[in-house]
């Protein structure tokens, strides 16, 4: 993993650069030049701007093409960092302390999601079960663990899952991919299956075990 240096500057630039892009100064697409031109950058050195660049590019807010960076075209609002995932790429964080964070969070949320969830969240998450059955990809992934966060009705925990899914693509690149070679469709399937039958019974030890279950599994990807 990256370490940073001129923690300050580097926080400022991207801070600078996600006013821009939620402004719509910067969109999908538009390739970032000219930072003279663009309040703030101007006062900050080129290598903290450089390194605030290839931050949002491990974060893919930033696509390199041709040697030039441009906003990922594929960016949604959901990219954006919030300030606790900054703080930990800027001082060197890693994949297992991303592991161990979403274990206890996410077995939590499953456990708060088996009592507090509505039908049409049920609903929600059938979709997304059935998505997973037909093609295992890694949007469907994320969704399935963003669904769960947001049934748990915590703000916060729901934030904090966004971040650490978002920080996990900065780790590991195809970890649905990867899951699903080292363990196979019907494995991964039936994983998920499980989590979403416990909740959808409201059996809260039950959905905490099963999510556990399906982080014993991922724990090898994040060495």
């Amino acid at each position: 993993m990256y370490e940073f240096k001129n923690h300050f500057e580097i926080k400022k630039a991207v801070e600078i650069f996600e006013d821009q892009i939620l402004s719509e100064n910067l969109k999908p697409g538009a390739k970032l030049e000219n930072f003279q031109e663009i309040p703030g950058l101007e006062v900050l050195k080129p290598k903290s701007i450089e390194k605030a660049i290839k931050l949002m590019e491990v974060l893919e807010i930033v696509e390199i093409k041709d040697n030039e960076p441009y906003i990922s075209e594929s960016f949604s609002p959901m990219s954006m960092i919030n300030p606790a995932s900054l703080a930990f790429m800027l001082h060197g964080g890693n994949s297992h302390q991303v592991y161990e964070s979403r274990l206890i969070t996410e077995c939590h949320a499953a456990s708060l999601a088996a009592e507090r969830r509505t039908e049409d969240e049920v609903e929600i998450l059938k979709t997304i079960i059935d998505r997973m059955e037909r093609y295992p990809d890694t949007n469907a992934d994320r969704d399935f663990h963003f669904i769960i966060s947001k049934m748990t009705k915590n703000k916060l925990m729901y934030y904090q899952t966004m971040s650490m899914i978002n920080l996990t693509s900065s780790f590991i690149a195809n970890s649905m991919i990867q899951f699903v070679e080292a363990y196979s469709p019907e494995v991964v399937y039936k994983i998920h299956s499980d989590i979403y039958e416990a909740i959808k019974n409201q059996q809260t030890q039950e959905a905490y075990s099963a999510m556990k279950k399906h982080f014993d599994l991922l724990e090898k990807f994040y060495q």
